[in-house]
């Protein structure tokens, strides 16, 4: 019976997941978990100052990060997280060698809002 529940999986097609891009940085869920909590900010500073933590715009410092927010004191991980969401943003991670807009060409053309942005475009070609 093992044989023919093993040998159905075989009829369907392969899922290609494509290739493997480095993405710089660690999940800030990742830091997060490494914490006890509550916490200062200060010890956070002195245990994970130094962790690049995944952002829409690149990889930065938790402790640069940290330098942006007003709280001394951090009661939760889901507070840290918020906090830390409101500094960075929240979106899809640029791959290494893609730009925040995910182009891989080094050439920007689309504008904050999202649209094209002419000049840029202009440039570009």
């Amino acid at each position: 019976m093992a044989d023919e529940a093993e040998s159905d999986g075989d009829d369907e097609p392969i899922v290609e997941l494509g290739e493997k891009t480095p993405v710089a940085g660690q999940p800030l869920a990742r830091v997060a978990a490494r914490l006890t909590w509550p916490h200062e900010v200060s010890r956070i500073i002195n245990q994970e100052g130094e962790s690049m933590i995944r952002t829409p715009s690149g990889p930065q410092q938790v402790e640069s990060i940290l330098a942006d927010i007003d709280e001394t004191y951090i009661d939760s991980r889901q507070t840290f997280v918020s906090l830390v969401e409101d500094v960075i943003g929240s979106g899809p991670v640029a791959a290494e060698g893609d730009d925040a807009n995910g182009n891989d060409d080094g050439n920007n053309t689309t504008n904050t809002d999202g649209d094209v942005d002419p000049e840029a475009e202009a440039e570009a070609i």
